[in-house]
């Protein structure tokens, strides 16, 4: 009698959205998948995200000029940035690799990286929800992008063009047809474009609830733990060490650990400079508006209609991973709120911080480990991290199983900044 050898380990560390979707997409290769995470399935930063297919979110943070925006930002309590003046020190080797990145050249070369992503993304997340059976928590009513002025419209007209050149759909609206799709907001939505392509989950928790189930049922091990560790044999990985005293013995190895990520990639010798971009939102159950349209604003935060309400949030707070929520930010991005939506009732909103993982040039890492064959990485995604998730998991399932890849995976590699 023949004997049948025994499923590949894989470990994946991190039960975010893009630790899922890859599971998702490795469970057609012959692997016997672990997820290990400190944090449930339905309590990562994805669940707390506006919840956007972000098809036009193509440029990188870092811009040409940015810096001279910076300390006007940083003196604006309703500005789109903040930072805790205890974190600078800690802050200024990623701050300096950041404004570097802002050259017209490396803007141009991170916008058709994230692009390349970007492209896909629509058809792997139809692919994903539909063999989870979640189309029901996606709605495709497409995103507002709105301006006070035509004169704030015509300061991102360069970007604007260059969707265009990138083959992104949007159309110029005046303040007659942002009415005709959103009677109530105010005349501070004076102008702005309309994106058809732009979708947006109702309920992100319940995806990621949804996904990890289907997971779970096709075989998918969950172990709730945090990985603090690496085991060595012949100073080559075998294992990952959790804090509560679990080996996860391994083939290969995905880290997947949002915000944490690099410090469990500096373990496996490969530095990466990744920061916590920490995100506000308020989740409003009873604002007395029908809106149904995503909707984004040019001091840049957002509002997403879902199922509890409507979730306002958005600005950037550089803080470190360990640092108490400063829920100021969620009062100033209601304020802003208030600027277009005069008639928004804000009582009774549930607050929330989470940790966006942010690199320099605002593109993700996902790639193979520079040292070690059998070490992959899944991170960095900023804000599109939902957006992201189901086409990083494809990609990642592709560099395991040992395929071609759908794009070129040279602009995400690991060591982009050894």
């Amino acid at each position: 009698m023949t004997s049948v050898a025994p499923a590949k380990k894989l470990v994946i560390i991190g039960s975010g959205i893009i630790g899922l979707c890859s599971a998702f997409h490795l469970l057609r290769q012959d692997w016997e998948i672990t997820v290990v995470s400190s944090d449930p399935a339905d309590d990562t930063t994805a669940c707390g995200s506006a919840g956007a297919i972000a098809s036009a979110q193509i440029f990188p943070a870092s811009q040409p000029g940015l810096a001279l925006k910076v300390p006007r930002w940083l003196l604006d309590p309703l500005g789109p940035l903040s930072i805790r003046p205890g974190h600078m020190p800690k802050l200024m080797g990623w701050m300096v690799k950041f404004l570097a990145a802002g050259t017209r050249a490396r803007v141009e070369a991170s916008t058709r990286a994230l692009t390349s992503l970007i492209a896909l993304a629509r058809e792997h997340h139809f692919e994903l929800i539909k063999e989870i059976h979640a189309q029901h928590l996606l709605r495709q009513n497409g995103n507002l992008w709105l301006y006070h002025s035509e004169r704030s419209r015509h300061k991102e007209a360069r970007q604007w063009e260059m969707r265009k050149q990138l083959g992104i759909e949007f159309s110029a609206i005046d303040r007659e047809q942002i009415l005709e799709r959103e009677p109530a907001l105010g005349p501070g939505a004076h102008c702005g474009y309309f994106i058809p392509d732009w979708c947006h989950y109702i309920d992100p928790q319940a995806l990621l609830a949804t996904l990890a189930d289907y997971l779970s049922a096709a075989g998918v091990r969950f172990v709730q733990d945090t990985v603090g560790e690496f085991e060595f044999i012949d100073e080559h990985p075998v294992a990952a060490i959790g804090e509560h005293g679990n080996k996860f013995t391994f083939d290969a190895c995905l880290v997947a650990a949002g915000a944490h990520s690099a410090r469990l990639s500096a373990q496996l010798k490969d530095g990466f400079p990744l920061e916590s971009e920490r995100g506000y939102n308020t989740m409003l159950p009873n604002t007395g508006l029908d809106i149904t349209t995503y909707l984004t604003f040019e001091e840049h935060f957002v509002l997403t209609p879902m199922a509890q309400g409507l979730r306002i949030g958005g600005a950037a707070e550089f803080a470190g991973l360990d640092a108490p929520p400063n829920y100021a930010r969620c009062k100033a991005l209601l304020k802003l709120a208030r600027r277009y939506l005069p008639n928004l009732n804000d009582e009774g909103g549930t607050q929330w911080m989470g940790h966006r993982p942010s690199t320099p040039d605002s593109l993700p890492v996902i790639s193979r480990s520079a040292g070690f064959s059998n070490i992959y990485y899944g991170f960095g995604h900023g804000h599109i991290g939902l957006t992201l998730g189901p086409t990083t998991g494809r990609l990642l399932s592709q560099l395991i199983g040992g395929e071609k890849p759908d794009i070129p995976l040279s602009p995400f590699a690991i060591d982009r900044y050894s």
